[in-house]
């Protein structure tokens, strides 16, 4: 299995024929629909027993339909590629999904892919539908490509000791495997810890953003196993973070989408001065920008998934994509608000749990003036 698992090209652009990939978001439609869509993520204001997420859907999606091990190999249980996890995130979007599909799934799986062997079982874990997360953002939400733990020592075991300091940690207290990226003389290497360990603390963390969960991580001499020597975790976690930056900007996307359509459809029928407002001539130069960012933003992803692209270009599609969807999610779900009226500014609708994953995603893993400043790095300006 190692064998196939290494020969596997890191992510295949698409797996399935443009009426499956639609068939499957109609699935994915359909079973968060029927879930409850985003009244869910009112639901998990308060989590009991300390769940944080949506079991049943998440055991739905992971196992009966599969969803955990898309964008994987098969030799671990995978199946699709790039077209199938934008499409897939995008449709978990639209229903504000709380599920760990982008924390386990796209950035944990696609970070561990680039690990090579050392990676199988956890891999083989990830698409069985056991939660993984990567503990990637600074103090500051961004990207810690620096690493955020230190090695203390080398078991006789082979195993390490880990000592960091991680915050933000997305579905850091109900994954069952952490991936941390620490400093070694090498430069940036990754460790797989198992976050009830001894010298493994983790807090949950009180969120804007309901249906996405963070946990704040301490780490103490905590063991470990390693995952890449010689400094190729660096590389593996920005390729994987750029995969999983796309996966975001689609969810963004689908979450645009969603609260322009449901602006639509009220402005079509609330009535005032006995005409519906949707009528009047501000209104509709309003919902006009909020349909050019949401076209805009479909072009910024779908531009990925043109032709096959390396390394490079996948990073400065992800740049694009994340620069404009965060911002455009952000302001269409405004005017979602706005355009409700009273209505929509009441804890009842679900207007403000649009607002609040905008706001929440805006942040995550950098703002659009990070993946500007990216972007500008990467084309050399």
């Amino acid at each position: 299995m190692s064998e196939s698992l290494v020969e596997t090209p890191a992510l295949l652009l698409r797996a399935l024929s443009d009426g499956e990939v639609a068939e499957l978001r109609s699935t994915v439609r359909e079973v968060v629909t029927a879930a409850g869509g985003p009244e869910v993520a009112r639901g998990l204001e308060h989590t009991v027993d300390g769940i944080d997420y949506d079991v049943a859907t998440w055991h739905t999606l992971s196992q009966d339909i599969g969803l955990a091990g898309l964008g994987l190999p098969e030799a671990v249980g995978g199946v699709g590629g790039l077209v199938e996890l934008l499409a897939v995130s995008e449709e978990l979007g639209r229903g504000i999904a709380a599920v760990p599909f982008l924390s386990s799934t796209v950035l944990a799986g696609q970070v561990l892919l680039r690990c090579g062997s050392a990676a199988t079982e956890s891999l083989t874990r990830i698409a069985a539908g056991e939660i993984a997360t990567v503990a990637v953002a600074d103090a500051a939400g961004r990207p810690a490509l620096q690493g955020v733990g230190t090695l203390d020592s080398t078991l006789d075991d082979g195993s390490v000791r880990v000592s960091g300091h991680a915050p933000f940690v997305t579905d850091g207290a109900s994954a069952v495997m952490l991936v941390v990226p620490v400093s070694s003389p090498e430069g940036i290497d990754l460790v797989l810890v198992d976050p009830t360990t001894s010298g493994a603390v983790r807090r949950p963390m009180t969120v804007l953003d309901f249906s996405r969960p963070q946990a704040d991580l301490v780490l103490e001499g905590a063991a470990g196993t390693r995952l890449t020597t010689g400094g190729a975790g660096a590389l593996a976690v920005r390729e994987g973070l750029d995969v999983a930056a796309l996966a975001l900007a689609a969810e963004q996307l689908g979450g645009t989408q969603e609260s322009f359509d449901r602006t639509i459809e009220y402005i079509k029928v609330r009535r005032q001065f006995n005409r519906e407002i949707g009528s009047f001539q501000a209104i509709k130069h309003r919902v006009a920008d909020a349909l050019s960012l949401v076209e805009q933003s479909r072009s910024a992803v779908e531009r990925a998934t043109w032709d096959d692209v390396d390394a490079e270009q996948l990073a400065e599609a992800a740049a694009i994509a994340s620069a404009w969807c965060s911002e455009a999610f952000v302001a269409v779900a405004a005017e979602m608000v706005q355009l409700h009226g009273g209505t929509g500014f009441t804890w009842e609708h679900d207007a403000h749990l649009f607002f609040r994953r905008a706001r929440a995603d805006a942040v995550l893993w950098g703002d659009a003036t990070y993946h500007r400043e990216r972007l500008a790095r990467l084309r050399g300006w």
